[in-house]
């Protein structure tokens, strides 16, 4: 049994960004077990109310009413209901996170973002009416095509983090002391801080002191993608936020990614997000401007 997600469809939609739709109410033997989902985004997904298992990479975590999980990009997750369940997730990119936390070097953020990179089972002692009105907030303004609309996302997605962060207890969290867990951590860390100068597998291995067989090996069993996917998502992202947040054109972005070759730029733009850099740029500013 696999819970599925009612998604709302709008044109302009900012699904690259930030998405919410609710659980639908399933009953046991309503629909046959598929194989476990794996999303690219950031989740969090809450359970108002049910009960049964949410298996996440092969781990069994206990699902109740009032239980929230967050789960990485890239995680094998999948619900098995033991009656109805009804809930909420919301799905988001790492630039909507950093447009709602403002501010990538405040303490906030490195311990939210380090919540999230983990996967977590957090509980609510009650409904907690705080996080229910906002999430009537963000789905509201989810379905309107007014101006402002990704920013006032954004700032109603950080109090409901916060409200989160003060109402929820960690009941369970992912061992991130073990050895595969500790080497993903410093390798997607290293990613972080130089994917515009170290583009290689290699070059990562070499610092983790790692052959690179066993970084692929490593980063696809905690991900279910190898470390190669992870780099060049990094740096397509990358280019994404610069195409939407800036002026810059496809050589200037090249250029300050560390492409020389233009259109070895353009091949590897293309290859990773499905669309040429410039017809993602011209759809970028349409939706902006709608």
């Amino acid at each position: 049994m696999q819970t599925t997600v009612r998604q709302p469809v709008f044109p302009n939609d900012i699904s690259f960004f930030f998405d919410i739709a609710t659980l639908e109410s399933l009953h046991p033997g309503e629909a046959s077990s598929p194989d476990p989902m794996r999303r690219p985004h950031y989740q969090i997904v809450w359970i108002t109310r049910g009960s049964g298992y949410c298996s996440i990479d092969l781990e069994k975590y206990r699902m109740t009413d009032n239980t929230i999980y967050t789960i990485p990009p890239g995680r094998h997750h999948q619900f098995m209901p033991g009656g109805e369940v009804t809930g909420y997730v919301l799905s988001f990119n790492a630039d909507f996170l950093h447009l709602a936390i403002e501010g990538p070097g405040r303490p906030f953020f490195k311990q939210i973002t380090a919540d999230l990179k983990q996967v977590n089972m957090l509980s609510l002692q009650s409904i907690a009416p705080s996080l229910t009105l906002l999430l009537a907030d963000i789905t509201r303004e989810f379905e309107t095509h007014l101006m402002l609309r990704l920013e006032i996302l954004s700032g109603l997605f950080k109090i409901f983090l916060i409200y989160m962060k003060r109402l929820a207890t960690t009941v369970r969290q992912e061992e991130a002391s073990s050895h595969r867990m500790s080497l993903f951590n410093k390798f997607y860390a290293k990613l972080d801080k130089q994917f515009k100068t170290m583009k290689q597998v290699a070059e990562y291995a070499s610092e983790l002191s790692v052959t690179p067989s066993y970084l692929t090996e490593v980063v696809k069993k905690v991900t279910g993608y190898s470390a190669s996917y992870h780099i060049q998502q990094r740096m397509v992202q990358e280019a994404k936020r610069l195409a939407i947040y800036s002026d810059a054109n496809m050589k200037m972005v090249a250029y300050s990614l560390g492409f020389d070759d233009l259109s070895h730029f353009s091949k590897y733009f293309k290859n990773a997000a499905g669309v040429n850099f410039s017809e993602f740029k011209k759809k970028t500013i349409v939706r902006h401007v709608n």
